[in-house]
């Protein structure tokens, strides 16, 4: 793994610490990858944050690409994609069922009570990650939002926004009902000094595309110290936000 990403906290349990010290901010996971995870802990765990950061919770889930990960956790690189989607049905079943039940082909939940269930109705947007079109096409029919990363420059996430479209249409849902967000990584880089006017017109640029959410990594494309990432937040607020 490169180094900014050796170090990684479980993203649930710094959000249950991040809920009650905040009252506005959405509370999001870019991304957990379904595999490694039991659908059954992340739906109760999701349904739990949801209700205490009184319905904040944005679920970023993706099929995951490192093969070390799967190894590790005992799980099949070749399998990950159709595993995602199965793990994606289980969630929406355990938090929107009165009595939830699942048989498929990697997981199983018998009929049962699932309780407490989201705040937010039907349940907390899934925001689907990844950049491949098998990811976008998990968005178009299962998800609530595509989450790119920043690697797709602008032309190639206009063209994904028209193909991912089609596909809703084509499963019988609403095209313009997937919030599109992207995963700001380093492209312009961020910390260690930016030039304004090029990040400034990054998020322009995708405004114009639709854009709704920007996500910024702080940790990339290298790591970087807490008062670096804090230096680079106050600059996003003081120099770009007021001129977006």
């Amino acid at each position: 793994m490169p180094r900014a990403m050796q170090t990684t906290y479980d993203p649930l349990t710094v959000l249950a610490f991040v809920a009650p010290q905040t009252r506005k901010v959405r509370l999001g996971t870019s991304i957990l990858v379904a595999s490694y995870r039991s659908p059954l802990v992340v739906a109760k765990m999701g349904a739990t944050l949801d209700v205490i950061s009184w319905g904040r919770l944005i679920l970023g889930i993706g099929a995951g690409w490192n093969s070390d990960e799967f190894t590790a956790s005992g799980q099949s690189l070749t399998d990950r994609h159709e595993q995602a989607d199965e793990f994606l049905l289980v969630l929406k079943e355990l938090w929107t069922a009165d009595q939830p039940e699942f048989t498929g082909k990697y997981y199983r939940v018998p009929r049962s009570i699932f309780l407490p269930k989201p705040l937010q109705k039907p349940h907390p947007p899934i925001w689907i990650g990844g950049n491949s079109r098998r990811a976008i096409r998990r968005a178009a029919e299962l998800g609530d939002g595509w989450h790119p990363t920043s690697r797709l420059g602008a032309s190639a996430l206009a063209k994904e926004m028209k193909y991912i479209r089609e596909l809703a249409a084509r499963a019988g849902r609403d095209p313009n009902g997937i919030t599109l967000s992207v995963r700001w990584n380093a492209s312009p880089f961020l910390t260690h000094g930016f030039v304004l006017e090029d990040v400034v017109s990054t998020l322009d640029n995708y405004r114009e595309l639709g854009v709704e959410h920007v996500c910024f990594d702080l940790n990339l494309p290298q790591p970087s110290s807490l008062p670096v990432m804090l230096e680079t937040m106050d600059r996003l607020m003081q120099e770009v936000l007021p001129k977006l």
